[in-house]
């Protein structure tokens, strides 16, 4: 592997070649049952997360109302609503989604979703609307559409049109009105606190557990991209950057993934680059 620093709007990524792998022969590793949310599987969401936040308008949680505890009947579910939304909002539309779990262990979603459109006339208009949307949208009636529309979906692809408790508590929408909305949810994402652990999928008749599968934690559209600012393979340009580390974050020579949650971090780091791009090497 190659050494490399990569910037992007608000993290870093620093790779330093590593000799004694260099001749090491690759090999095909297969991966297992997915039943925790790794470490690393947070930090790439959490890039993912800070480096788009300006993209997201919309917030939108998904749930059952029922102890719903299959994530491979959620996954058929969540896969079958975002295929219906794509429909809608065409295929460069661009959201992140993320499984989580609630304390009594039922499945739930979130999905940050850049803009949400949806047809004219619909069943959707009929959906009921609780009292409190009903006051955040008070008004906003294009975001009280976008709720409606969004329970309807969720609702018809989850089968609990029917149930009013479901209509009443299986959605909830937000406005995006700050970065700092996403930013607090990515950095939360960082904890160690915050790893999702799952028990196992268990059957909604028998209440045993069926298996351990899980599958993946969190997915995006293809608009939804680590955009690069800067990238090099230049050994001089690399040392630079591990020493800006040492010296303004008081951090010893920096490698692997670094997050800028701070606006002056990301300044700084701008100017850096900015600097390297004129031929300017700070001393």
């Amino acid at each position: 592997m190659a050494s490399v620093v990569e910037v992007n709007k608000r993290s870093v990524f620093i790779r330093v070649e590593n000799r004694l792998l260099r001749n090491m022969t690759s090999r095909t590793v297969k991966r297992g049952e997915v039943s925790t949310f790794s470490n690393n599987s947070q930090r790439r969401l959490a890039r993912l997360l800070l480096n788009n936040a300006e993209r997201f308008k919309y917030f939108f949680t998904l749930t059952y109302r029922k102890n719903h505890r299959d994530c491979k009947v959620s996954k058929k579910h969540i896969n079958t609503f975002l295929t219906r939304f794509r429909k809608s909002n065409g295929s460069d539309v661009g959201y992140v989604w993320v499984l989580e779990f609630q304390k009594r262990g039922a499945v739930h979603f979130h999905i940050w979703f850049e803009e949400i459109k949806y047809d004219a006339d619909g069943k959707w208009q009929l959906i009921h609307v609780r009292k409190q949307i009903q006051q955040r949208f008070k008004n906003d009636i294009e975001g009280l559409n976008k709720f409606k529309y969004l329970t309807y979906l969720w609702l018809s692809v989850t089968k609990q049109l029917d149930d009013e408790k479901a209509m009443k508590a299986a959605t909830d929408l937000k406005s995006i009105y700050s970065n700092g909305f996403t930013l607090w949810y990515a950095t939360k994402y960082l904890s160690k606190k915050e790893q999702k652990q799952y028990s196992g999928n268990v059957d909604e008749i028998t209440g045993e557990i069926i298996d351990s599968w899980v599958g993946r934690y969190w997915g995006a559209s293809r608009r939804i991209v680590n955009d690069t600012l800067y990238f090099s393979s230049n050994p001089v340009t690399i040392r630079i950057f591990r020493q800006w580390y040492e010296q303004y974050l008081k951090r010893k020579r920096h490698t692997g993934l670094r997050f800028m949650t701070k606006d002056n971090e990301a300044d700084r780091i701008s100017t850096l680059c900015d600097d390297l791009d004129r031929g300017k090497y700070p001393r």
